[in-house]
């Protein structure tokens, strides 16, 4: 899989998740660590949205997917 294609699946994964989801998604990977850490253990062991959970896992782990979420999450919310 190439990055394009990597960054389309990431566009259809996000067009997916509600507006006021997306916006705490824009927040998290935003936040300082110790705060990313704690709102991402919240989603994972409330399982809410789990493949989001996931997501912000990775993202947590690669700094360029981290920096590639933001940008796509913050496209998604223009019109």
């Amino acid at each position: 899989m190439d990055l394009s294609e990597i960054d389309q699946r990431l566009r259809e994964l996000v067009a997916t998740i509600p507006p006021e989801v997306r916006a705490a998604m824009l927040e998290v990977p935003t936040a300082d660590e110790q705060r990313r850490a704690k709102e991402i253990g919240g989603l994972h062991s409330l399982g809410l949205v789990p493949a989001m959970a996931e997501l912000m896992i990775d993202a947590e782990e690669d700094p360029a997917l981290r920096a590639v979420l933001v940008g796509v999450v913050r496209e998604s919310g223009r019109p």
